[in-house]
């Protein structure tokens, strides 16, 4: 079990109690981290609360010295918008290897995107957040606008603690100031202090309880289980054809309601949703996904993510959900998602093993496509789960190649509704012009690099 930053403190002989309470006021008072306020009250060093992280997170320290002087040609191998995005800073390349210093070296998404894009394998350290978002600031010559250590003198010396507590200011933000790790900055202390987990895997999805039973029969949950409620109602009709749901006037990220303007008149209008877009609107969107347009953003395209969304944008056009899984050695993990009762957060959290029967296993063998339904499997079970939706009654997973090898898996389904086949030579184009834009983003930095 890993200690909060406070207890593990407190087990070294490196903090008192009082000293302790002293800190988790100053952070409330400021909404920082509290390894922020236990160095700027003095009742730590910084590479005390290095240490801490390197031990929570299994992996090694970056000290301030490592990111004082870093080369150019080494800032230049990761761009200043992943910098900023994942809080990184690289700060050398030795035998053929990127030592990254990083907020959060279990990030897999991050560590991957660097790879892909670097094509080094990864050393990770970790670094303390205020110490990155200099080093961000002082090497990339951008701003950050985000809270480090502040120099404000803090709030009162509890003297009396209990007065002191009935003073502090009770009302938040609606909105509260969110951090580069997209933690809130006044959450509760106990929250911030591990910003690491156990199992490199990530955190499991926040609806989905650990020990949640997989069940009996996928068939009888899409047909209507109790865990099927969990993707919403499917739509009234289901015709499902490819031009169908191509002419969707919304993105697919939003909710689908195609029948809320026929509700009963004597209903209060509160809460519904705006009236369709007119046929102008619905033809916009319709051009703005067909395979040339989506061929112009992959031109365009500078990073890996704006080729990710255009491939989503497209394939969920035209499918009731699409999503994306990046290929590891021994594991998929999913990117990002849209469509009925898919949320990015979950599909981020998502990680099938490769070591198992499982929709992706055909890919290992050099699989081209898969159309099909889902065959029952446990695997398949807990993928459902852990993407909170239904297993639908077809599913197709293409893979994007690079240098023959599958990088990623596209992912897409129609729910319920099995009476219309994709085209696959379309999505054949689409994935193989995803991946030249690509190739053509892993040589831009290679430019940089040399």
């Amino acid at each position: 079990m890993t200690a909060k930053l406070g207890d593990w403190l407190l087990s070294k002989g490196k903090l008192t109690e009082e000293q302790l309470q002293r800190a988790l006021q100053d952070k409330a008072f400021f909404g920082e981290r509290l390894g922020n306020s236990l160095i700027k009250l003095g009742f730590i060093d910084e590479d005390m609360l290095g240490q801490y992280l390197a031990e929570i997170s299994r992996t090694r320290y970056a000290p301030a010295r490592r990111l004082e002087s870093v080369p150019p040609e080494v800032i230049a191998s990761v761009p200043a918008r992943l910098a900023a995005k994942y809080c990184i800073v690289p700060m050398a390349i030795e035998k053929r290897r990127l030592q990254l210093a990083m907020r959060d070296p279990n990030d897999l998404i991050a560590l991957d995107e660097i790879a892909f894009l670097t094509g080094l394998p990864i050393e990770p350290y970790v670094a303390t957040e205020f110490r990155l978002i200099r080093a961000i600031e002082r090497y990339y010559k951008i701003s950050l606008g985000t809270k480090t250590i502040p120099v404000a003198p803090g709030p009162p010396d509890p003297a009396r603690p209990k007065s002191v507590t009935a003073a502090r200011p009770a009302p938040k933000p609606p909105e509260p100031e969110v951090g580069l790790d997209g933690l809130p900055l006044n959450a509760d202390p106990e929250d911030l202090d591990q910003p690491f987990l156990d199992s490199p895997g990530g955190a499991p999805p926040p609806t989905l309880e650990s020990g949640e039973p997989l069940p009996r029969s996928l068939d009888a949950w899409r047909e209507g289980g109790p865990q099927g409620s969990a993707a919403g109602p499917d739509p009234v009709s289901t015709p499902a054809q490819g031009r169908e749901f191509k002419a969707r006037p919304r993105p697919p990220t939003a909710s689908t309601r195609p029948l809320a303007a026929v509700a009963s008149p004597s209903a209060p209008p509160a809460r519904t949703s705006p009236a369709p877009p007119p046929a102008a609107a619905q033809a916009q969107w319709a051009a703005s996904t067909t395979l040339e347009a989506i061929s112009t953003r992959l031109r365009e395209a500078d990073t890996r993510d704006e080729v990710f969304d255009a491939v989503l944008d497209f394939t969920a056009a035209q499918f009731r959900r699409a999503a994306l899984f990046i290929v590891q050695q021994e594991r998929i993990l999913g990117w990002s998602g849209r469509g009925d009762g898919l949320q990015p957060t979950r599909v981020r959290n998502v990680i099938v093993p490769l070591d198992r029967p499982s929709l992706f296993v055909i890919f290992r063998s050099g699989g081209d496509y898969f159309y099909g339904p889902v065959p029952d499997l446990p695997a398949n079970a807990k993928f459902y789960l852990d993407l909170g939706c239904p297993p639908p009654a077809r599913v197709l997973l293409m893979p994007l190649v690079i240098t023959d090898k599958p990088a990623v898996v596209l992912y897409a389904d129609n729910g319920k509704d099995a009476s219309s086949a994709p085209d696959i030579q379309q999505y054949r184009r689409l994935l193989k012009k995803a991946a030249l834009a690509l190739e053509i983003l892993i040589l831009r930095n290679k430019i940089m690099m040399i």
